[in-house]
């Protein structure tokens, strides 16, 4: 019995300090998907060293290395928008686009959720998140949309003159500070 007795108490001290083992383990990990969260999801600043002002009175300031392609387009869907791209070339696994539209409240009769829509319907699972995203003088609504290796960027820059920037956007998961710096930096003309 006294035999017995000590096995199991060499048992729960072997138990107990496994269990310790992979707490200790389980705690690493989280401090480390912490830090790497931290680390990742860091906003970059913008540089931005060209200023354009579009036909449809949208202006920007952005980056020449990072949006090489900036000018005004006629989008099927959208009629004429502002087009800012990484690459004239769509098929490059690189490529990342921002369209701006400007309209006013009735141009959209909900932008973000029938855009979302149509996201989930051609995507399938888009998990849509709000994002914060400051404009100076105007009211933000944004979300970010993740569509496997992409995030979806959709927003409604209002003013208080009424006009409203619609913003739809396709970016690479590491380059979702380019874009969110592009957006913060547009004004009306």
């Amino acid at each position: 019995m006294p035999r017995e007795i000590d096995r199991q108490a060499a048992a729960q001290k072997r138990s107990s300090r496994l269990l310790v083992g992979m707490a200790a383990f389980i705690l690493v990990g989280v401090v480390v998907y912490g830090v790497l969260l931290f680390m990742t999801s860091r906003r970059t600043p913008a540089n931005p060293d060209t200023h354009y002002t579009a036909e449809n009175g949208i202006s920007v300031y952005y980056e020449s290395a990072a949006w090489p392609v900036c000018r005004m387009t006629e989008d099927p869907t959208l009629g004429p928008v502002l087009e800012l791209a990484s690459s004239e070339d769509p098929d490059n696994d690189q490529y990342q686009v921002v369209l701006f539209q400007r309209g006013d409240a009735s141009t959209y009769e909900d932008f973000l959720t029938k855009s979302q829509d149509d996201l989930r319907a051609n995507y399938g699972v888009i998990s849509p998140k709000k994002i914060d995203i400051e404009v100076e003088g105007a009211t933000v609504e944004a979300v970010r949309c993740d569509i496997q290796a992409y995030y979806a960027v959709l927003a409604t820059i209002t003013y208080d003159s009424g006009d409203v920037i619609y913003v739809s956007a396709l970016t690479r998961l590491a380059s979702i500070n380019d874009v969110l710096n592009l957006i913060e930096s547009v004004a009306l003309a």
